[in-house]
């Protein structure tokens, strides 16, 4: 065999088993309530809202209430289908057999410690909150031309404890506390690990990239 052969054909093989080996980190995805994953590619309807999942042979709605999380590997974002809290108590609500529909939340931070963000708009929810735009022509025609203000919340909860309002720069969000229980249910949640909680404690801004960073820093440092 030439000596180019037997060059070429080993890092062929070395090429084919890395590939076989690596993530399908450009892949987007979808996740079943049964924890089963399929791949394809989004396709988002930027008029009139909506993303679905296409694959070879078919296409998947992304409903939240039908599956588990989804993966935009374009935007390199993950979403998990979360209910969110609501200005009625969950038990209440459950009393008074008020349904339960849930909401894609863009996964900012991933780790012991997750956070969440959803946005909304003056004029009703986004037409699709996992698209992270509006539809600009369908603003336009529901406003009559006035601005659809854009707002922000960010969610947060550690391990298995309840989806919980943590920021946002609206006049209220459902299911929110006040800025001093907000406070101190991130101390808590960042009590277990000294470095970060000291840092929390010098901190005196409690803005959307604080609690980033802060949280952040608790997921990639040991306890």
């Amino acid at each position: 065999m030439p000596i180019k052969s037997l060059i070429v054909f080993p890092l062929l093989i070395l090429g084919l088993s890395a590939s076989a080996a690596s993530p399908m980190k450009d892949k987007s995805y979808v996740v079943t309530k049964t924890n089963d994953t399929i791949y394809g590619r989004i396709k988002a309807n930027y008029l009139i809202g909506g993303v679905k999942l296409i694959t070879a042979d078919t296409s998947y709605k992304l409903d939240p209430n039908l599956y588990i999380a989804y993966y935009n590997a374009k935007n390199k974002v993950l979403y998990r289908s979360k209910i969110l809290p609501g200005f009625v108590p969950r038990d209440l609500a459950k009393k008074m057999a008020i349904p339960e529909n849930a909401s894609w939340l863009k996964c900012i931070a991933d780790g012991k410690i997750k956070l969440y963000e959803y946005k909304s708009h003056t004029f009703g929810k986004q037409m699709d909150n996992a698209l992270d735009v509006t539809s600009a022509i369908s603003s336009i025609v529901v406003t009559g031309g006035i601005p659809n203000v854009e707002y922000t919340s960010w969610f947060i909860e550690k391990d298995s404890s309840q989806l919980t309002s943590i920021k946002y720069n609206n006049v209220v969000s459902a299911g929110s506390k006040t800025r001093k229980e907000r406070k101190e249910l991130l101390k808590d949640m960042l009590a277990d690990n000294d470095k970060v909680s000291q840092n929390y404690s010098q901190i005196k801004s409690f803005t959307f990239k604080a609690i980033e960073k802060l949280v952040h820093e608790y997921n990639n440092s040991k306890i």
